[in-house]
């Protein structure tokens, strides 16, 4: 009997100044493990939402996987799907990205569809409504999206030289439509070009290695100075991370609540110094040191 699993890396997208447009992918996965049934539909869930998380059609994995067979005006036959879980819901490291992805990628596999890589990237944006979560998990690297009327434009560039990323995770969750309702809808032209200026520099750093500026480059003005009233200890998280390294580069990853630090060096010094200005919050957070995912989303 035909089994199709897909291992979709977690991402932090806008990366202070990228808003809506940058992302790197992380060596945090969830697996989305599909096969043909007998009988009926059964969903398993492992890890992270396991206790939350949909097992039957409300599913977004499912719904996912149906948007494929919809495609070719074909019903979805009996599945059963695995999630092991290991991205925190609602934490900004892009969980329902990559859900829609590994629907639509086990889909697409277990029925030969022969959708490319563009079609799936459409597909899975449609649900997760942010191509450049869907983007960053689906290519891995640093990938920098861009969507018009009838396509997402999008670009994976590899970092020549290794960086640890930082992950501050707070113990509750922040929906990213409440992250996004809090924003202006108007900016001053100074404020646009103060990020377009920061961001251009986050592509030029990724893409030559030189990290020197990144501090600079993360700088943003849009939607994390807003973004804090919602994530009690951010700003001092930030600066506890500069108090170990004056020159840390520190983003809201994804619409929040979780922080990220990039860092060649005290990794494991910033990552403990922004859990603890949480703390001084009573607000409980733990921290990862990942590293860069650079293949992408796997079929197997």
């Amino acid at each position: 009997m035909k089994k199709v699993s897909v291992k979709i890396p977690a991402s932090t997208t806008n990366l202070g100044s990228g808003f809506d447009v940058l992302g790197i992918a992380l060596n945090l996965y969830n697996t989305v493990e599909v096969e043909f049934s007998k009988s009926g539909l059964c969903i398993e869930i492992q890890g992270e939402g396991a206790d939350v998380l949909p097992r039957d059609e409300d599913n977004l994995v499912y719904k996912a996987i149906k948007s494929v067979f919809d495609s070719f005006d074909e019903k979805v036959p009996p599945l059963t799907i695995r999630l092991v879980n290991n991205i925190p819901l609602a934490r900004g490291l892009g969980s329902s990205g990559t859900a829609a992805i590994g629907g639509v990628m086990a889909a697409n596999a277990l029925c030969d569809a022969g959708f490319s890589t563009d079609d799936i990237l459409l597909n899975a944006s449609s649900f997760d409504g942010h191509p450049d979560n869907v983007a960053t998990s689906l290519l891995g690297g640093f990938v920098i999206a861009a969507k018009t009327e009838k396509q997402i434009l999008c670009k994976k560039i590899i970092p020549p030289k290794p960086l640890k990323v930082v992950v501050v995770i707070p113990d509750f969750q922040l929906l990213t439509s409440a992250a996004r309702s809090i924003l202006p809808k108007t900016m001053s032209i100074e404020t646009a070009i103060f990020n377009i200026s920061r961001a251009s520099m986050l592509v030029a750093s990724m893409t030559t290695g030189d990290y020197s500026q990144l501090a600079i480059a993360t700088e943003d003005k849009i939607h994390q100075p807003h973004r804090k009233a919602l994530i009690p200890g951010m700003e001092e998280a930030f600066e506890a991370a500069k108090s170990v390294d004056e020159n840390a580069p520190v983003a809201l990853s994804g619409a929040g609540p979780s922080l990220v630090a990039f860092c060649i060096n005290d990794a494991d010094e910033v990552g403990k110094s922004m859990a603890e200005a949480f703390n001084k919050h009573k607000v409980k957070s733990h921290y990862l040191i990942l590293d860069i995912d650079y293949q992408g989303a796997v079929v197997s």
